[in-house]
C-alpha cells in the first residue's frame, strides 16, 4: 500500500527564510494596539447649586426667604440682617454666597443695607465668587450675573415694598384625636394625630390615616378598631404631615373622637393643598 504523507496541521505555517519563529516573534504591546484617549476631567459646579443665576443656589435661596420673612416680621433690615449673621455661618467658604443674596434682596425691597452692598461689591470686584465655577461657559455667565448685580447696587433702589406677614401654621389638634376628611370624590377618610412637626413654618401636625371610607364624617364605632392604613406599592410609608393651608375647612371634621395612635412620629410624607387629594390616592389608594 501507498504510504500516507502526514499533513500539516492548520495551524502550522511556513516560516519565511530568515525569520523567527511565531513563537518568538515580539508582538505589540497591548496599549500600542488599543491606545484609548483618556477621559476629559468632569467639571462640577459647587455644591448646592443647579444654575449661574443668583437664586439658583440653596443657600442664596434660603437667605432671601428669610430676610422676607425677618422683614415681614417687622423687623428692620438692619436687624433682620443681624439676625441671618447669627443665625448663618457667615464665616465659612459660601461667605459670598451669603451677602450676594442679602444686598440684592435689600435693594430689590427698598431696603438697601449698607455693609451688604459694600461686601457684595467687595466679592464682585475681587471675583472670588467667580473661583468657585471650574467650567469656563458656566463661569461666563455667572460674571455676566455679578456684574448686572453690580449695576443695581451702585444704582439708586426702589420704593420701599410692603412685605406681607409670613404665614405660619399653628395647629392645635391633640395626640390621639381622631380627624375626619372629606376626598375629592366626595367620601370621607379618617386620620389620627400621632405628633407634631416644628419649624419655620410653624407647628403642623403628624397624623396616620386609617383604613376607613364612608359616606360621612367617621364616628366612634367606625374607627374604634381601624387598623394603620399602609401604602401602596414601595412606597412603605405610614404617617405624613398635613398642611392645612389653602384648605376648604369645610372638608374637616374634628369628631371628638380619641385613641392611642399605633406609632411614633419618625419619617413621614408632607402633604399639602392642593397636592394633598392627589398624593393620597397615589400613596394610600384613598379617593
Amino acid at each position: 500500500p501507498r504510504p500516507s504523507t502526514p499533513r500539516p496541521s492548520r495551524s502550522w505555517r511556513p516560516t519565511p527564510e530568515g525569520a523567527a519563529p511565531a513563537s518568538r516573534r515580539k508582538r505589540p504591546r497591548r496599549t500600542e494596539r488599543f491606545r484609548r484617549t483618556p477621559p476629559a476631567p468632569i467639571l462640577r459646579r459647587p455644591m448646592g447649586t443647579w444654575g449661574t443665576a443668583l437664586y439658583s443656589d440653596d443657600l442664596a435661596a434660603d437667605v432671601r426667604n428669610d430676610l422676607r420673612d425677618l422683614i415681614g416680621d417687622g423687623l428692620t433690615v438692619e436687624a433682620a440682617v443681624e439676625q441671618l449673621m447669627r443665625e448663618y455661618d457667615v464665616d465659612s467658604d459660601e461667605t459670598g454666597v451669603f451677602w450676594l443674596a442679602v444686598a440684592d434682596t435689600a435693594w430689590r425691597l427698598g431696603r438697601p443695607h449698607a455693609k451688604a452692598r459694600d461686601e457684595a461689591l467687595r466679592i464682585i470686584e475681587s471675583e472670588s465668587d467667580l473661583s468657585r465655577w471650574e467650567n469656563a461657559a458656566d463661569r461666563r455667565k455667572r460674571e455676566a450675573v455679578l456684574r448686572k448685580l453690580a449695576d443695581e447696587l451702585r444704582s439708586p433702589a426702589p420704593s420701599p415694598k410692603r412685605v406681607a406677614r409670613p404665614y405660619r401654621a399653628a395647629n392645635d389638634w391633640s395626640v390621639g384625636e381622631v380627624v375626619s376628611y372629606r376626598l375629592a370624590s366626595g367620601r370621607w377618610t379618617a386620620f389620627r394625630v400621632i405628633g407634631h412637626h416644628t419649624d419655620k413654618g410653624g407647628r403642623s401636625a403628624i397624623c396616620e390615616p386609617l383604613d376607613w371610607i364612608g359616606d360621612a364624617p367617621a364616628r366612634e364605632s367606625d374607627v374604634s378598631r381601624r387598623r394603620v392604613r399602609r401604602s401602596l406599592g414601595s412606597w412603605d410609608e405610614s404617617q405624613f404631615l398635613f398642611g392645612e393651608r389653602r384648605l376648604d375647612g369645610s372638608r374637616l371634621v374634628r369628631t371628638g373622637i380619641s385613641s392611642t395612635p399605633q406609632q411614633t412620629p419618625r419619617r413621614f410624607l408632607v402633604f399639602v393643598a392642593p397636592h394633598g387629594d392627589r398624593l393620597l390616592a397615589e400613596v394610600f389608594g384613598l379617593e
